[in-house]
């Protein structure tokens, strides 16, 4: 990487975080730095709004009631919820590129998916960070901005995919249909074995 291409990362994350799309005028192998930095943010902010959450739900419950539930609310739960957002986001990942190198007229590598989808994620875990902020003025309002944010991440995934692998208008239906189903079943697997 060139130290110009270096200095202009704080553009390339400010523009990031305005617009995911942004991704797409990335450079593959190039820009891969931007992509893990995209892809950590979303997960620690994830995982900063889990915690909000639950501090939040501990602070609200009587005495009597963290006793006969303070095994649901430990720091093991919070890490595990930190491992499934990991997981997730791997297992959408993989899902949308299995289904679009083999859909699309264009294969990408493992280093340009991670680079184009893990740096669309810088804005989403922005997101999280406000929703964790949200969490002590209402809990019910950082679920709901949470719930949201979660699916313009995975609907912004798969119309990158689609641009990505650059997937034909007739064959849009099915990629989506197969990406979606394929993550699901990845999901519950992750989900099943931490729970």
């Amino acid at each position: 990487m060139s130290r110009e291409r270096f200095s202009a990362n704080p553009r390339l994350l400010l523009a990031l975080l305005r617009n995911p799309s942004a991704a797409l005028a990335l450079r593959g192998a190039e820009d891969l730095p931007l992509g893990l930095i995209g892809a950590a943010v979303s997960v620690a902010g994830f995982y900063v709004w889990v915690l909000a959450v639950q501090n939040r739900i501990e602070h609200a419950m009587s005495f009597f009631s963290v006793l006969f539930v303070s095994r649901l609310f430990s720091s093991g739960l919070a890490f595990k919820l930190l491992l499934l957002g990991l997981l997730s986001l791997l297992a959408v990942t993989a899902s949308l590129s299995a289904v679009g190198n083999r859909l699309g007229r264009r294969k990408r590598s493992w280093i340009e998916i991670v680079t184009y989808q893990g740096s669309s994620q810088l804005m989403f875990g922005a997101g999280y960070i406000v929703s964790a902020l949200a969490a002590f003025l209402s809990v019910k309002l950082s679920l709901a901005l949470t719930g949201g944010l979660l699916l313009l991440s995975l609907l912004t995934l798969v119309i990158h995919a689609l641009e990505l692998h650059e997937v034909d208008r007739k064959d849009n239906f099915a990629a989506v249909l197969m990406s979606v189903a394929s993550y699901v079943v990845l999901f519950s697997i992750c989900w099943l074995l931490l729970f």
